[in-house]
């Protein structure tokens, strides 16, 4: 079976991992390292059109002008202090942020409702709307990449092992967006944040979901700067700096502390997600899954399993002998679809298939 990848990236946790949350991400993993994905490349954009190509046939293709970063991030408090701290341009990015005060609050830095609704009103637009363009890309690159949120750190275009590595990553972020808010919010706590203002960052849900802060805190007080920021009105940089000492010298017991219950619950979580990434045998029986064709040639087929955004070419003579997968023990499936093909079906290409979804245990 063929997949066509750029040159892996050797990287452990710490090089994937932004700087201040590697740390917590270790230990959250007890030390293991994360997988690495290979075929999501960001210098050489796994997501563009082959020039060289006759034409960019099947599957979904992103804009050279915005590549997969069409997204606001959303930066805690200490992130933003982060980026600043390491000045150049990224810090030039997240001070026109500060300024334009849309989204900022002392938790941080905010998707306001004009993006909101603008990105998740077109999903399709992801990828491919300049409009959308996130603030801190620039020149192909992430200006704030070392401080950058969960969401940015745990999102591939492309996964080495389909759906496997997806829903690792996908509990990673989960956990890591508890990590962030509760240190957000405990660094307003610890820096003096007045009450007013945790009232507005912490609002009341009621039952349709929507929050609600005008029990004690009107809407007239969100102009009220001073009882939003308390002693550091007018100080916004200064705040969000000072977040950043807090938080990088947090250890990770203090981290827990932090994230409470909800986290502690989410390390098993995570760790489950994890080794399931280790596991590479075959269920005892496989049928096929739900996938797409969204190509087929004399000697190759290309799918979609999974992602709509990491397709597979697989050759026609494995595609052919794919009903045998029906439910019937899977060495006896095995054995059938190779005797048809004329040559060994491996088992590898076997447990490709499952992590992409194009075949499923039975």
């Amino acid at each position: 079976m063929s997949r066509r990848v750029h040159l892996p990236l050797a990287l452990d946790t710490a090089a994937m991992m932004p700087r201040v949350q590697a740390p917590w991400v270790d230990a959250l993993l007890d030390g293991e390292p994360v997988p690495t994905e290979p075929g999501a490349t960001c210098d050489a954009c796994a997501m563009l059109p082959d020039p060289e190509a006759p034409a960019a046939v099947g599957g979904t293709w992103f804009n050279p002008a915005t590549r997969c970063c069409t997204y606001l991030p959303e930066l805690s408090n200490f992130l933003v202090g982060g980026a600043l701290e390491a000045g150049g341009e990224g810090a030039a990015t997240t001070r026109a942020r500060i300024e334009a005060r849309e989204g900022m609050s002392p938790l941080g830095l905010y998707q306001d409702d004009l993006f909101r609704s603008r990105y998740f009103g077109s999903p399709e637009e992801f990828g491919r709307a300049e409009l959308l363009v996130c603030p801190h890309f620039s020149g192909g690159r992430c200006t704030i990449w070392a401080h950058r949120e969960a969401t940015c750190a745990t999102w591939f275009c492309k996964h080495a092992r389909g759906a496997v590595h997806k829903a690792f990553w996908n509990r990673l972020h989960q956990a890591m967006l508890r990590m962030e808010r509760a240190m957000a919010v405990h660094c307003a706590v610890e820096l003096g944040v007045p009450a007013d203002g945790l009232a507005l960052l912490l609002p009341l849900v009621g039952p349709d979901g929507r929050a609600r802060s005008h029990d004690i805190v009107s809407p007239g007080d969100r102009d009220d700067v001073a009882r939003f920021w308390g002693p550091w009105t007018g100080r916004e940089e200064d705040f969000f700096r000072a977040c950043a000492t807090v938080a990088e010298g947090a250890s990770w017991d203090e981290v827990l502390a932090v994230g409470g219950a909800e986290l502690r619950a989410l390390i098993p979580v995570a760790r489950m997600a994890l080794s399931r990434t280790r596991e590479h045998g075959l269920p005892a029986r496989a049928t096929l899954g739900t996938f797409q064709v969204l190509g087929l040639a004399a000697a190759s087929v290309k799918v979609q399993g999974y992602s709509h955004l990491d397709p597979l070419d697989m050759p026609r003579a494995l595609f052919d002998v794919l009903h045998h997968f029906d439910g019937r023990a899977t060495v006896d499936a095995l054995a059938d679809a190779s005797e048809v093909a004329g040559q060994e079906v491996p088992p590898g290409a076997i447990r490709m298939l499952l992590d992409f979804g194009v075949l499923r245990p039975a």
